[in-house]
């Protein structure tokens, strides 16, 4: 336990024993963060949590971390988890006090005492009422009743009948209850990312209240205060690269990468500052090829690093690397052998070969060793919709964006996703708003807006979306292949044609290419011109297995009914006697 740790500490038992069991339960809450395997933590827990459940979960974390734990043990007991332990008892002459009551005396009974005072008012009072209604009697100033008929007790009047108003029609707007997290201790406490670097300043007073803002999870805060210690130290790359983290952790991403940036230079070897930056690059797909190169040296300059393996193999497996990402497995599982981080890694690459129960299992695993680490949930999420089944995945997605203090933007899409499987579009578009707002640079973000837009026949919107999203990544064929698609519902095949055929020189494989000669051919046949009929031709020439099966359908279907072996420019007319109609243009959906 650092010095820090155990002032914090004994600051959280001082404010106990006072009795703000709240100010105890933050600091508590911020030390297990620091250290979960601390038993005297999880042992003052057990003090100041609400309920039973949470106060059995806290002495068990103590015993499992101290198996002699004396006051743990006392305290299950006294739950009914453990059977009574002789030594615990106290024997019934040390439990006997010599005490006797004091000298009782009688009760003397007081006389009744009358209030005459309270008498004399009251009469007074009731005698000027008397007089004043007799007075108003009396009075001609009650002109307001004359002239009026009485009504006869008994009598019967008519009541007025008033036409019936419209009662309007409530609809109530369909909500998503949000799921109870699975968890009964600590909701806001999760397995952290650790804090790789903890370099002492103690002369910087700035440094400790930037940390200690860092572990509360008040990224601003943890900000200011980092850029001050910086001002006093600018050659410490630690300072810069824990505010990087809290960039990071903050969505300020390009702030983020700078601060990385700057500790490494100051200090080439400094693994950390790698790290950060490589986590940077992964939120993009096309800088992945830096995220490794990043981490390469990072390991290199600390082999230790479990964190860099785990960010590693997820780098490998967005560049579709199977093998080597499987062999950072037999790393992992040294450095990290108990840890549910190892599972998740597992899991991905399950996920990556499509194994989804095998992923779901993993996704399991880890929440069995650890149901509070809020990645698995996002990953079981993530699982859920990779495997088509986006409508179970807003549970998971939902207790880790309830409990997530960090920005995240990845998981902000999987969730906006979430939403409209569940035919929530409203809440998903006003989730899409916020990143869009707060990252105007994200492009995922428009692309998924723009398809939950195609979902909600709102084309235009949709198609100014994928126009954005191409503006920032103009060299991205699946972008530029959905923009091109856009453009169909809302009948401009001419311009489909024009963007499919940019999309040409962005193609990398045969299934690309594919997809654009479909998207083109279509086009064509909208346009009904007879040059669609090379577009399927050249398709058809491809890799068969590059031609998904609804185009190959599709091309055979124009092929055989409008083009003749030799085929005539201006007419579609097919070598049987038989009049075909025309069919209708294919509806080309962007493909997600």
């Amino acid at each position: 336990m650092t010095t820090a740790e155990e002032k914090m500490f004994q600051e959280a038992v001082d404010a106990i024993n006072e009795g703000n069991k709240v100010r105890g339960k933050d600091l508590l809450t911020r030390l297990i963060k620091q250290d979960q395997d601390n038993a005297e933590y999880w042992l003052w827990m057990s003090a100041v949590v609400d309920s039973t459940k949470e106060r059995r979960y806290c002495l068990n974390q103590s015993i499992k971390f101290d198996p002699d734990n004396q006051m743990a043990r006392r305290g299950l007991i006294l739950l009914g988890d453990l059977p009574p332990d002789e030594s615990f008892i106290i024997p019934y002459e040390a439990q006997k006090r010599k005490w006797q009551l004091p000298p009782i005396t009688p009760l003397e009974k007081p006389q009744a005492r009358i209030p005459w005072l309270k008498v004399g008012l009251t009469s007074l009072g009731l005698m000027a009422a008397v007089v004043l209604i007799i007075m108003a009697i009396n009075s001609n100033r009650l002109w307001t009743f004359r002239g009026r008929n009485l009504l006869a007790m008994g009598t019967a009047i008519p009541t007025p009948t008033y036409p019936p108003s419209a009662t309007p029609t409530i609809t109530l707007t369909p909500r998503i209850i949000e799921p109870t997290a699975p968890w009964d201790i600590l909701q806001s406490t999760y397995t952290p990312t650790p804090i790789y670097v903890y370099t002492p300043h103690p002369i910087i007073e700035a440094y400790s209240i930037g940390m200690r803002n860092y572990q509360k999870n008040d990224w601003n805060e943890a900000i200011k205060f980092f850029t001050q210690a910086i001002q006093t130290q600018k050659d410490a790359p630690d300072l810069y690269y824990h505010l990087g983290e809290a960039y990071l952790m903050n969505g300020e991403i390009v702030n983020a990468r700078s601060a990385y940036e700057e500790s490494i230079k100051l200090d080439a070897d400094f693994a950390p500052g790698y790290y950060g930056r490589a986590k940077t690059n992964l939120l993009r797909n096309e800088t992945v090829v830096d995220a490794i190169d990043d981490l390469l040296i990072c390991i290199e300059l600390d082999p230790e690093y479990g964190e860099a393996y785990l960010s590693l193999v997820q780098s490998y497996l967005k560049e579709e690397d199977i093998e080597k990402a499987r062999d950072l497995i037999v790393e992992i599982e040294r450095l990290l052998p108990e840890s549910p981080l190892y599972d998740l890694a597992n899991g991905r690459i399950a996920l990556s070969e499509n194994d989804f129960n095998l992923a779901i299992d993993y996704a399991k695993n880890a929440l069995e060793k650890d149901l509070t680490l809020l990645e698995a949930y996002k990953f079981l999420g993530e699982v859920y919709q990779t495997s088509g089944n986006a409508k179970a995945s807003l549970d998971p997605l939902l207790i880790y964006y309830r409990y997530n203090s960090t920005s995240d933007p990845q998981a902000d899409i999987l969730l906006a996703n979430a939403y409209a499987a569940n035919n929530n579009f409203e809440e998903a578009i006003k989730l899409l708003d916020a990143i869009l707002n707060k990252d105007r640079m994200y492009y995922e973000g428009f692309m998924q807006r723009g398809l939950i837009y195609t979902s909600m026949d709102e084309f235009s919107k949709a198609y100014e979306d994928y126009e954005s999203a191409f503006k920032l990544v103009p060299k991205s064929f699946d972008v530029c292949i959905i923009l091109s698609e856009a453009n169909f519902p809302l009948n401009k095949p001419g311009n489909a044609y024009q963007q499919a055929s940019d999309c040409q020189k962005l193609a990398e494989n045969d299934q690309e290419l594919a997809h654009m000669y479909f998207v083109r051919a279509v086009a064509l046949e909208a346009l009904k011109n007879d040059v669609a009929k090379r577009d399927w031709e050249r398709m058809l020439e491809l890799d068969p297995e590059a031609i998904l099966p609804e185009w190959k359908a599709t091309a055979e279907f124009y092929l055989n009914q409008y083009y003749t072996a030799t085929p005539t420019p201006t007419s579609r007319i097919p070598t049987s006697s038989s009049t075909i109609q025309p069919s209708n243009t294919p509806t080309v959906t962007p493909t997600k």
